[in-house]
């Protein structure tokens, strides 16, 4: 049964009567009618029928001045005029204000059926049209709006893969968000590998910074469920996820409504999470859309994250055989004139003891004291495989290996 909406203006009892309740009414058209002009051009701008069925010779106001006045008022209705024989000049004009067709007095029921389901036709045609019309645009919009986020997205990447700081890819990731995504919030949580626990690392947005240290327990709101899973999550409206970890909002004077969040994953091993919290403007949500660019951010963050750290350990790495080279080079020029020294202090002992010469004894004794550090100081210092610094003076910083030399003293080697 159609719904569309039928308006009938006609000065005639009998016609109104006929069009209403014997042909239209019947076969399920919702209609209105009016018997005079006035009255049925108020009841055209007040309900917005689909289609106006409308007398052109009507005393007061005729179907033409109706259709004049709709023209002016730019309500494009679509019309069947009603006219008699010998009306062609009035038909004429209809059509030139926009009537779709006329039905000629006096007509049958079959012709008024087939003048108001041709009128129909072309009005869902038309209105079809149009709704194509807007969606291939709004598709078209979408496109290019795409194909700007991922050309934006290989800049971005670019400058992200670039560095080998990890703070740097931090920093450069939460400025990739803010040129690809209008969002209120986004934060970066990266694992600790001794806890599991989720870290807080960088946030975009103001009041997000007021959390700075937060630390999620495995599992715990979504950025802890992403990462505990390795999935992302999109959640529309938060305060119908039972994962949300509301106790968050207060903390930053925030308040989230939509959440989407996807893990950063380096050779199948999860790194941490990226989330981004409430999109700007009219829109609501997040949407797939969104998921995939931020899930291709996270690709290239992971990889740039994994770089970094490799790096690092990398550098850690040729640091230490700089150390144990550098000690080795030492010791073979300073080593066999340790050794050399300390064999004429013993000889120097030996003598003196003969002439018990005390004084000369402890300067002696003491001596050889401080080659044998020096001489465990360059052992351990060669089999140094964990480089860790401490505070020297002022900003100089020095290798730690007191520990190690304490030991050293106490369980000195032997001589070879």
């Amino acid at each position: 049964m159609s719904l569309e909406t039928i308006l009938v203006v006609d000065d005639s009892d009998q016609i109104r009567e006929f069009l209403c309740s014997s042909i239209l009414e019947p076969v399920g058209y919702k209609v209105l009618s009016a018997r005079d002009g006035t009255t049925g051009l108020q009841m055209a701008l007040r309900t917005r029928p689909n289609l106006l069925l409308v007398d052109i010779n009507m005393p007061g106001k005729s179907g033409l001045q109706i259709l004049e006045e709709l023209r002016a008022s730019d309500y494009d209705l679509p019309a069947i005029v009603i006219t008699s024989y010998g009306s062609e000049e009035a038909i004429l004009k209809s059509f030139r204000l926009g009537a779709r067709d006329f039905l000629q007095k006096p007509f049958t029921e079959d012709e008024v059926l087939k003048a108001v389901s041709k009128a129909l036709a072309e009005l869902r045609w038309q209105r079809e049209r149009t709704q194509m019309a807007q969606d291939l645009a709004q598709a078209n919009l979408r496109l290019h709006e795409q194909i700007k986020a991922w050309a934006n997205l290989n800049v971005i990447g670019q400058a992200i893969t670039a560095t080998l700081e990890e703070k740097d890819v931090q920093r450069r990731l939460m400025w990739g968000i803010n040129q690809l995504m209008r969002v209120e919030a986004g934060s970066l949580y990266l694992i600790d590998e001794e806890t599991s626990e989720l870290v807080l690392q960088i946030s975009l947005g103001e009041r997000m910074e007021k959390q700075g240290g937060l630390r999620l327990k495995p599992g715990q709101g979504i950025a802890g469920w992403v990462a505990q899973h390795n999935r992302p999550a999109l959640v529309p409206n938060v305060h119908t996820d039972p994962r949300f970890y509301a106790e968050i909002d207060p903390r930053s004077d925030f308040v989230t409504r939509s959440v989407l969040a996807v893990p950063l994953v380096a050779q199948e091993r999860v790194l941490g999470v990226i989330q981004v919290i409430n999109p700007f403007g009219t829109k609501q949500q997040f949407d797939q859309a969104d998921q995939r660019l931020l899930e291709a951010l996270a690709a290239l963050v992971a990889v740039a994250v994994e770089n970094a750290r490799l790096h690092a350990r990398m550098r850690e790495t040729v640091t230490t055989e700089t150390l144990q080279q550098t000690v080795v080079t030492l010791s073979h020029y300073l080593y066999n004139y340790l050794m050399a020294i300390k064999g004429n202090l013993v000889l120097l002992q030996e003598k003196l003891e003969q002439a018990q010469d005390a004084d000369m004894l402890s300067l002696i004794g003491e001596s050889l004291a401080n080659a044998n550090r020096i001489q465990i100081a360059l052992q351990v210092l060669q089999q140094t495989t964990q480089v860790r610094s401490v505070a020297y003076t002022n900003k100089t910083q020095m290798i730690d290996i007191e520990a190690a030399l304490r030991q050293g003293l106490a369980h000195p080697p032997a001589e070879k």
